[in-house]
């Protein structure tokens, strides 16, 4: 007796591989690497949508609320190291949480992801409110705990967002922005999904680098909210503050000192003329964005001249 797989298995499966197994390696390694250049067109086709989870993290964080990341199993541990990542001072608003804790990081709970509860309590937890915003990661859309977490919030009237592939999934329904971004079918049915995750790895990096762009952490192309908590930061703030002002090492070294190491004040007091202790003030009515405070310096400037 013939057995035909169900229709849903039928579906994921990739018209374009089915002989891989017959292939040598390096005409398999080839039609994987195909396959995984699809994930980037794919992303291009979220760009309004990755536009607005960016803008809305943005205002979130602008106005003093908290952006969540939120997954279970490899979305988790993507959530983790995305928050973990974002800024070297990690002082900041951007927030990870992760169905069974940390110790999820190196074994996953399939029973933390599969209790819808949990992912509510896990929110409340945290004291989320409807200042904060939430983020959820989720391949299938179907995770429980995932769906806890995302109903707990939009219950409140946060704004929520997803990252996912399945846009009829419930997790879909319930976000404001739902991001997702059409991969196709993996190379290998059944296995996991790693054309999946590896967009959504890319979608977090365009998030996190989006909001430290926007929330004035870069200048230029170049972070320049790196802390001096060790003698390699503190050798990086003094490359970044001569890059940008184009000044000698000694002159950024005085600089830094002078500002007590705070990178962005360095660099707006040797471009500006201004000392440290007016640089920073200036710093902090724009909110330590170094573009808007240079423009503020250079108003001040015309003003007087």
């Amino acid at each position: 007796m013939s057995i035909k797989p169900m229709s849903i298995a039928m579906e994921r499966r990739n018209a374009a591989t089915t002989e891989i197994d017959k292939l040598s390696t390096h005409d398999m390694l080839a039609l994987i690497n195909r396959e995984d250049k699809q994930v980037t067109d794919a992303i291009a086709a979220c760009l309004p949508d990755i536009t607005r989870l960016v803008d809305n993290a943005t205002a979130t964080l602008s106005r003093g609320g908290r952006v969540i990341l939120a997954g279970a199993g490899a979305s988790g541990r993507a959530a983790v190291l995305a928050a973990g990542e974002f800024a070297p001072d990690n002082k900041h608003a951007l927030l990870a949480l992760m169905a069974g804790g940390m110790q999820s990081m190196v074994q996953t709970s399939e029973l933390a992801a599969a209790d819808y509860d949990r992912g509510v309590k896990d929110l409340e937890t945290i004291a989320f409110s409807n200042n904060d915003m939430l983020i959820g990661l989720s391949v299938s859309g179907k995770t429980p705990w995932v769906w806890g977490v995302l109903r707990h919030a939009w219950s409140l009237g946060a704004r929520v967002g997803i990252i996912t592939q399945d846009a009829s999934s419930e997790a879909a329904q319930l976000a404001d922005i739902a991001v997702v971004p059409p991969t196709g079918p993996e190379v290998v049915a059944g296995f996991n999904n790693p054309k999946a995750h590896q967009a959504q790895k890319q979608i977090l990096t365009m998030l996190t680098t989006g909001i430290a762009i926007r929330s004035g952490r870069v200048y230029s192309n170049l972070r320049v909210d790196v802390p001096a908590t060790s003698t390699r930061w503190q050798e990086r703030q003094i490359a970044i503050v001569m890059e940008v002002t184009d000044c000698p090492r000694a002159q950024a070294k005085v600089a830094l000192a002078n500002s007590n190491n705070h990178c962005r004040t360095a660099i707006l007091s040797i471009m500006t003329g201004l000392d440290a202790w007016r640089a920073r003030e200036l710093l902090s009515d724009n909110n330590d964005n170094l573009r808007l405070a240079l423009n503020d310096a250079q108003q001040m400037h015309l003003k007087n001249v």
